[in-house]
């Protein structure tokens, strides 16, 4: 049995972490992002057992993956059976474009295929709580979810969530400065918690009232500035890439996105990092064949 599934990535702009509730279909955060053209594509191979075992490749190498491996298992739960999941991951992990959302949600997504049982909700909330459960990441899954330009007004998932989608067609170049950041190192330290919450509250506030593209850029520069996320080296690429269009940080690594001239931004910008060029993904996380 087969299952094949994509999800796209995700560049939160500006966020507030809402995780003080019992239920994790409550936890998440409110904020805003785009999804992105280039995610993660998975797929899953079931075979029947008198055992459970569950091998996650990523491009092509056995690695461990907490976080799919928490969603399937959530799926199968005491069922026996060999599963493999293969999947090809498109943008760089912990550099702020929700691999590990877009890999849970698409595995989810793909088993669920394989098994000849979808359940989209379900599958959204398995991969919910599977990054809340490994704190590496709070509203990625929300987002994924629907696809476009995400404002997600009220945490969490179903039936608690609110996320409204603003559909845009664009060409969003993205550029990879330094180092991975672990998700949870910011999320637990609470000097950052509060800066990210007083700030990402207005931002999002600000967001509802004027809730277009520009806004968003404009809004999620000014939430890496005040919160003091942004780096040095962050900052003069950021700088540069806005004499061609708007850039910001991405939420939570050591990279920047933007929109523009394309090809003007790539040329600036291939002097701080590696480029990945992708597009607004409308669609949100889907089944393919």
């Amino acid at each position: 049995m087969k299952g094949k599934a994509f999800c796209p990535g995700h560049a939160t702009g500006f966020f507030e972490i809402c995780d003080d509730f019992n239920d994790f279909k409550k936890i998440g955060s409110r904020g805003a992002g785009i999804c992105l053209s280039k995610g993660v594509i998975s797929m899953v191979d079931i075979t029947p057992s008198n055992r459970q075992k569950i091998t996650i490749y990523l491009n092509d190498e056995e690695k461990k993956a907490d976080v799919s491996e928490l969603a399937v298992k959530k799926i199968v739960g005491n069922k026996k059976y060999d599963i493999i999941v293969h999947s090809e991951i498109q943008l760089p992990i912990g550099q702020g474009f929700g691999m590990s959302g877009a890999g849970a949600l698409s595995t989810s997504l793909a088993l669920m295929s394989a098994l000849g049982e979808i359940d989209r909700d379900e599958a959204v909330e398995t991969a919910h709580f599977s990054e809340v459960e490994s704190s590496t990441g709070l509203g990625d899954v929300a987002a994924q979810s629907v696809g476009g330009l995400i404002i997600r007004e009220k945490a969490g998932i179903a039936p608690y969530g609110i996320v409204n989608k603003i559909f845009c067609e664009k060409e969003v170049v993205i550029c990879v400065i330094g180092a991975p950041i672990k998700t949870k190192t910011i999320l637990r330290n609470e000097r950052y918690k509060k800066l990210i919450n007083r700030y990402g509250s207005k931002c999002v506030d600000e967001m509802i009232k004027k809730p277009d593209l520009e806004n968003f850029f404009d809004l999620s520069l000014k939430f890496a500035q005040k919160t003091g996320l942004m780096t040095k080296e962050l900052r003069k690429a950021i700088e540069a890439a806005q004499r061609h269009g708007k850039a910001t940080m991405a939420m939570l690594g050591n990279s920047i996105f933007a929109i523009g001239d394309t090809k003007k931004l790539i040329d600036v910008l291939e002097n701080f990092g590696k480029i990945y060029v992708c597009e607004v993904d409308n669609e949100g996380a889907r089944v393919i064949e």
